[in-house]
């Protein structure tokens, strides 16, 4: 995995995604637990299951988004239900090896650059999950327009939102370039950061790639990593897949 850069201290504020929780309540209902959820993050998606009484691991790259979702989780006192690993989802080995439901969200698959550390991914879901477990997997449908785009010489905003001390952050993107021949979108994310009298107190330039994946080689990589393919949506509403929107898949692991 390359090096990686993460920007915990604005992820929350840049990401207040709550369209899927229901989605994944829904099958944490279904399946019971224990949960496994990889590239957790800051806990968006661990701290509503656990407060629903699942017990729930996560797994991030990042000590930074892990130390945030740690304080949340003691903050609501959930650490008697949420374990958290820093563990790479390419090459992981927890000592729970009977889950009941694994997930990868928001698109964070994404972030493994290879097919090989994308089937080390599913190879590793698949020795932790009990037999007949589910695993849900999230990466967004390629666009050919975005594929066929040139690279943008400017930064065009994306997002503002304000901190807890006051300061304005805007973020700005720029798409860099396709790397057509690796599947892999190169994107960067400037965050500037104003204090209260409008002066720029810090920028910060994220390199942000994303290996794009279709509907067909991801439906392979998890066959050939022993899953059975139940569903791919292309909705959290459970629309069926019709080449637009996410792809959302929902594979078992057999029985």
């Amino acid at each position: 995995m390359p090096e990686y850069v993460d920007y915990a201290e604005y992820y929350d504020y840049d990401h207040a995604v709550t369209e899927d929780i229901p989605f994944y309540l829904e099958y944490a209902r279904e399946t019971g637990g224990p949960i496994l959820e990889l590239a957790c993050g800051t806990g968006r998606l661990l701290l509503p299951l656990a407060e629903m009484g699942y017990e729930v691991h996560g797994i991030d790259f990042s000590e930074n988004m892990l130390e945030v979702a740690g304080g949340k989780i003691s903050e609501r006192g959930l650490s008697h239900r949420i374990k958290l690993t820093c563990a790479n989802m390419a090459a992981f080995e927890l000592k729970e090896k009977s889950f009941a439901l694994a997930f990868v969200a928001v698109r964070s698959f994404m972030h493994l650059y290879t097919q090989e550390d994308q089937l080390s991914c599913l190879d590793c879901v698949c020795r932790h999950l009990r037999p007949g477990g589910l695993f849900i997997v999230d990466v967004y449908s390629p666009n050919l327009g975005i594929l066929t785009q040139p690279p943008g010489p400017d930064f065009e905003l994306r997002n503002e939102f304000m901190l807890p001390n006051g300061h304005r952050v805007t973020r700005k993107d720029r798409f860099v370039r396709n790397d057509f021949l690796n599947q892999i979108n190169q994107w960067e994310m400037l965050f500037e950061e104003f204090d209260a009298d409008g002066n720029l107190a810090r920028s910060r330039l994220v390199p942000m790639d994303t290996r794009y994946t279709f509907r067909f080689e991801l439906q392979l990589l998890l066959e050939k990593a022993g899953f059975e393919v139940q569903s791919i949506f292309r909705d959290y509403e459970k629309h069926a897949y019709d080449g637009t929107g996410e792809i959302i898949a929902v594979a078992k692991k057999p029985e």
